[in-house]
């Protein structure tokens, strides 16, 4: 009797071979070297009330995209950049309805998928430099508010769905990196939202009704810096969100309804993490209704899959050698009896393989190596003089890994 490990090793190989025959004739091959400053500025001021504002600033030194509708597409992607992608957003003003801000910076970029076929994704990024993200938002007054601000060295995403993809990637970076959100408002009417994210090298991959195998390389250089920040101040909050993630390396995979897995045995995913990791988010509210969330997340290394209804595998080596930190404070007072949370939480090395398997009996299993070299600390505050409840969590983990299945 052929074992499982066999004929799911023996389905990817022909698999591969496969789809190297069947989309000979679409195949191609990227080649991109960024030798010079990247920088997108965008500023917008408002005098007035205005129903709806949107400010949006973007700065990538390479990007790379293969995408087809349907049918079978291969790739391969080399991209190089050596310089400084700098993206800054300013939305400053009176007041509005709606306000959204959105500010992306990174290095290098790839984006490949296909639907009804089989999507092969060969790519190898290195980045150096740095990477700037920085938003600032200064707005009287707003019913909703929305801010996203994102600095990563190396991405690349893949999605097929009724199909096959096939994604294997290498990302280096030695590059800084800095992400920050500086927000100063009166108030706003129902909730007010403000994330930042700061990362070395992030690969990720979505499927549906599709098998999904996938392997990474990923390594950040010692000496460098990742470092997420959130600021906000208001005078009247209400339902306020305030959050950082900063992470060195992270490889993704969200599956649904088919064979799902984030390395191989033999071949695992691979994360070597050497940079100093550094998550931040700070939140002063004069007066808050509703909930209110400081939150800072830091990692060194984050391997996560999780799937739908199909057997699951992970097969991780995480090495982290950088010092990992977060802090999170949260300063205010409630008189209508609102909630505040404040969360921090840093880990060396996190795995995670996640099967929901209702209606059907998927297995999670493979191997995970985790070794920890490098300081962990999170730390937490809350000073609430008035408010109906407070819970604050502060959490450091050298190394976390599981395995779980989820359902009957």
């Amino acid at each position: 009797m052929i074992s499982k490990k066999t004929r799911i090793s023996t389905l990817l190989a022909l698999a591969m071979s496969a789809s190297t025959i069947a989309i000979a004739q679409e195949a191609g091959t990227i080649d991109q070297v960024q030798m010079g400053d990247v920088w997108s500025d965008m500023n917008v001021y408002v005098p007035d009330y205005t129903p709806e504002v949107a400010s949006t600033s973007t700065a990538v030194g390479n990007a790379a995209a293969a995408v087809r509708n349907s049918g079978d597409i291969t790739a391969t992607v080399r991209q190089d950049f050596n310089a400084s992608a700098t993206a800054t957003n300013s939305l400053r003003g009176y007041s509005a309805d709606t306000a959204v801000s959105t500010t992306t910076a990174y290095g290098n970029a790839i984006t490949s998928g296909t639907d009804y076929g089989t999507n092969t994704l060969w790519g190898t990024q290195t980045a150096s430099g740095t990477i700037t993200a920085n938003s600032e938002m200064e707005l009287l007054g707003t019913a909703t508010v929305s801010s996203a601000t994102t600095a990563i060295a190396n991405v690349s995403s893949s999605d097929n769905n009724f199909g096959t993809n096939i994604a294997d990637q290498t990302q280096y970076s030695s590059a800084n990196v800095r992400a920050e959100t500086d927000a100063d408002a009166c108030c706003d009417g129902y909730y007010a939202s403000y994330a930042t994210v700061a990362g070395g090298n992030a690969t990720s991959s979505t499927g549906y009704t599709s098998s999904n195998y996938n392997r990474a390389l990923q390594k950040t250089e010692a000496g460098s810096t990742i470092t997420g920040v959130t600021d906000v101040y208001m005078n009247d909050g209400t339902n306020v969100t305030a959050s950082t993630n900063s992470f060195g390396n992270s490889a993704t995979v969200n599956n649904e309804w088919g064979y799902a897995t984030l390395g191989l045995e033999g071949a695992p995913t691979t994360q070597v993490n050497g940079a100093d990791v550094d998550a931040q988010s700070y939140v002063t509210l004069d007066h808050w209704s509703g909930f209110a969330t400081s939150s800072a997340y830091g990692v060194g290394n984050s391997a996560l899959i999780s799937n739908i209804g199909s057997d699951t595998a992970i097969y991780a080596d995480q090495t982290n050698d950088g010092t990992v930190g977060s802090q999170a404070s949260f300063t205010g007072q409630s008189w209508t009896g609102g909630t505040g949370i404040v969360t921090s939480t840093a880990i060396g090395n996190a795995a995670t393989a996640t099967v929901c398997n209702y209606c059907s009996d998927g297995a999670v299993g493979g191997q995970i190596n985790q070794v920890n070299n490098g300081q962990t600390y999170a730390t937490g505050s809350a000073h609430v003089a008035y408010g109906g409840a407070v819970y604050g969590s502060a959490t450091a983990i050298g190394n976390s890994a599981t395995l779980q299945s989820i359902g009957d």
